[in-house]
């Protein structure tokens, strides 16, 4: 597929995923995937600068399921995630892992285990680096209710 655009000071076409800018007869030639565009807030970090930025849990009708929404910091480097939701008593009654996140923003579902679920639970993501169990780990908590059931 050839492709043109046209630039003030110059033409430019993109044949096969290689670009070409023509400026005063001279041929300037870079690939697609070097250039990227991102929103000014969206610039990658390094891992240092990475964490849960939010962390939201919103349960089903059902009571069993919990859908949760998690924001990164963009990240040059793919993060692993884990996350664990206890019950009142403190017992884990979810958990989820996520090795080298391809994206920063996503939501997944959680099923509750145990009894029918109700009252409060707490929702914990941790976000590390590596497979090293003592490497710094960032952690976000958030708490919701999960309602009786109807009937």
């Amino acid at each position: 597929m050839l492709s043109f655009e046209f630039w003030i000071l110059g033409i430019g076409y993109s044949v096969l995923g290689i670009g070409y800018w023509v400026l005063n007869s001279s041929i300037i030639a870079f690939t697609m995937e070097e250039i990227e565009f991102v929103e000014p807030d969206e610039v990658p970090q390094p891992p240092a600068e990475v964490k849960i930025e939010s962390l939201l849990a919103r349960v089903y009708p059902d009571g069993r399921r919990v859908r949760v929404d998690v924001k990164l910091t963009p990240f040059m480097e793919r993060p692993n995630l884990e996350f664990r939701v206890t019950n009142a008593q403190g017992y884990e009654v979810a958990s989820l892992s996520v090795i080298e996140s391809m994206d920063y923003k996503f939501e997944m579902t959680v099923h509750l285990r145990g009894p029918q679920p109700s009252g409060p639970h707490t929702l914990r993501g941790e976000l590390f680096y590596g497979d090293d169990p003592a490497a710094p780990r960032r952690t976000l908590e958030t708490v919701f209710d999960v309602p009786p059931p109807m009937g």
